[in-house]
């Protein structure tokens, strides 16, 4: 088999670099070109067997370079300023990453005749459905901090680059992505990461917020990676679709905490907080469409992921 060449922005983050490392344990042949920055991502996630690019996907002398030497067909966009609370913080600066990246990484692929590009777009762009489970039909974008706006941005770029460019995309809705090789200092650190984190690595003052009867659709880092080669070996054109990318399934942080102690034989001690404001209460994707236009569904369920992150971080510390 002929090696396909594909580009993967972010490839040092959480899941581009679980992206990349199963591009390479995998079946199928990947030459893979990687881009990183290293705002948010881990100089030691980076695979070293890749050719790999320091830089910003904002610089367009660079994806000049890259897109002219290598010629990829197929372009998967996981780079970003992940955090909501920075992105309230300084929101000039990560639209310059989010946006203005993203529509520097389009031109670039439209220019260079790329295939498709898969976008990796958020679940925040819902900024709280109002019918669960959260259908991307029923449940109109509302975007609630400029991170979530931002993403919401992307997709809208690659919809129009679609149609007016001729570029194939697709943005592919996260919800609540967790998995090893997710620190809990991570910009995309779930509240799931945070608390093993504490447990195994002694980090102080592990919290809860509210009644923890709050529930989150929870999805393990393989399902995501799944979703994007689906995505990128899918036959149709997308011409902008989104869909989203999750487990079907949800859990209350009450329920979370008592599998972590049930995994990890530790006791987990929150300290109590008040609910945070304009917090999400319940988030469930429906996955009807994905499963249609990918044949995507979920490989690892929820408490399986969830096993497979405690050994890994009892592992990291061990």
């Amino acid at each position: 088999m002929k090696k396909q060449t594909i580009l993967v922005t972010g490839c040092a983050g959480f899941i581009g670099s679980s992206f990349v490392r199963a591009c390479k344990e995998g079946k199928e042949p990947f030459h893979v070109i990687g881009i990183d920055d290293f705002s948010t991502g881990r100089r030691d996630a980076v695979d070293k067997t890749i050719d790999f690019y320091e830089g910003s996907i904002a610089d367009m002398v660079l994806l000049e370079k890259i897109f002219k030497k290598h010629k990829p067909s197929y372009v998967f966009h996981f780079a970003a300023v992940p955090r909501v609370s920075y992105s309230v913080e300084h929101p000039r600066e990560t639209t310059e990453v989010n946006v203005v990246g993203t529509v520097t990484l389009l031109e670039a692929a439209a220019k260079h005749k790329v295939a498709r590009l898969i976008y990796s777009s958020s679940s925040s762009a819902y900024g709280g459905a109002k019918k669960l489970p959260t259908k991307e039909s029923e449940n109109a974008p509302d975007p609630k901090s400029p991170y979530a706006a931002q993403k919401y941005t992307g997709e809208l770029f690659c919809k129009v680059f679609s149609e007016i460019y001729g570029l194939d995309t697709v943005s592919l809705r996260y919800f609540n992505v967790f998995g090893p090789g997710q620190y809990g200092d991570s910009p995309y650190a779930t509240v799931l990461s945070a608390w093993l984190e504490s447990l195994y690595g002694k980090k102080k003052n592990p919290f809860i917020e509210g009644d923890g009867l709050q529930s989150r659709d929870f999805c393990y880092v393989d399902n995501v990676v799944k979703a994007n080669l689906l995505a990128m070996h899918a036959k149709k054109d997308f011409k902008g679709t989104a869909l989203n990318i999750a487990h079907g399934e949800r859990a209350t942080l009450r329920e979370v905490k008592k599998l972590i102690e049930q995994y990890s034989g530790k006791k987990l001690v929150l300290q109590q907080r008040p609910s945070r404001v304009g917090d999400v209460r319940h988030s469930l994707a429906d996955t009807k469409l994905a499963r249609k236009l990918l044949g995507y569904k979920p490989d690892v369920s929820f408490e399986e992921g969830l096993a497979r992150t405690v050994a890994w971080m009892e592992q990291r510390f061990s």
